[in-house]
């Protein structure tokens, strides 16, 4: 049965937020049931229905939303009035419409870094939450993941296709980048936005070739993604340093040993530096950075069926992992 099938959509509409965007929140699942926030990444990579597939156990009201600029929110693509403490209130501004009093959370890379601040930020707010591949947006993160330091050393060649010459700073990378994406010759457009997402795709799944499809419609989330890094992530890894130990829910982390985006070792120094005592880090052995991969969709699905559980119980949250893929480690020892 499809995932789909399995959570029947019950609804869908476009939420104005203001500042010229709305967006897009299909609703799934049990209307009655523990409601749920899905935070897809990128920044501007929208949501799937095929995400549905992380909830085995039916009783879930599952929210999926499009992030300003993203999927199929509007306008898609616009990076004007498009940032971290604007996606933050974003968050609230649906829970509101939507009436729900506190759910719980769901996202991976990009998506878990929004959803760890939203929940320190509106602690009230958050029942339980699940993060993998989590994202920190240091200036170490970033220059692992775009200098020529980090994961450049490890898929040098592919490096070399990703900056072309332009990698010496970033601010000379971002800056090559940003006028090719709004070069006036539409083949160099394309082009620069095949680079950009096959650097991405290079480190989230080694050995998966992007298409000329996944291109076409990746455009809107290259230059999403551009815009947050280049302006810094508009300060959020000083919010995250600021509000970091704030949290008072339930809250998993996994981090996958092959992640090359988003590598275990810079979250793990964060939680260590800034996380409260009840934050817990897991490994997944052999596992990868995206969903795509199966052993992180399993180690993710397993939690969710775990946190729905105690939930539905109201018993003592339990979340250490049975999967054999999955190491649990405290991040504060």
């Amino acid at each position: 049965m499809s995932p789909a099938k399995s959570h029947p959509l019950i609804r869908q509409d476009w939420i104005h937020v203001g500042e010229g965007h709305q967006l897009f929140l299909a609703q799934y699942g049990d209307p009655q049931g523990i409601p749920v926030l899905y935070l897809h990444g990128g920044p501007g990579a929208g949501c799937n229905p095929q995400e549905l597939r992380l909830f085995i156990d039916r009783g879930f009201h599952i929210y999926l939303l499009d992030q300003r600029a993203a999927g199929r929110s509007k306008p898609c693509g616009e990076v004007a009035n498009n940032d971290f403490p604007s996606l933050v209130k974003d968050i609230e501004r649906v829970r509101h419409w939507a009436g729900v009093e506190a759910w719980c959370l769901l996202g991976g890379s990009f998506g878990a870094t929004l959803g760890y601040l939203y929940s320190c930020i509106y602690p009230e707010r958050v029942l339980s939450q699940i993060y993998w591949g989590m994202f920190i947006p240091s200036d170490e993160g970033m220059l692992w993941l775009y200098g020529r330091g980090g994961a450049a050393q490890i898929f040098s060649s592919q490096y070399r296709e990703f900056a072309a010459g332009n990698g010496d700073t970033l601010d000379s990378l971002f800056s090559h980048f940003t006028d090719s994406f709004n070069h006036p010759d539409p083949e160099v457009r394309r082009q620069s936005v095949m680079r950009w997402l096959g650097w991405e795709l290079a480190l989230a799944v080694p050995g998966f070739e992007l298409s000329e499809a996944l291109a076409e419609q990746g455009g809107a989330l290259a230059r999403v993604e551009l815009h947050y890094a280049r302006n810094d992530y508009f300060g959020g890894y000083q919010l995250m340093k600021r509000v970091g130990g704030d949290l008072t829910c339930p809250t998993i982390i996994l981090q996958g040993e092959l992640d090359w985006v988003c590598p275990q070792r810079l979250v793990d120094e964060f939680l260590e530096h800034h996380g409260p005592e009840l934050l817990r880090s897991r490994l997944v052995k052999g596992g990868y950075h995206t969903l795509a991969d199966d052993k992180m969709c399993r180690a993710v699905a397993e939690a969710v069926t775990q946190m729905g559980r105690y939930l539905a119980t109201g018993s003592s949250p339990n979340l250490v992992s049975t999967h054999g893929g999955v190491d649990e480690k405290r991040a504060n020892e």
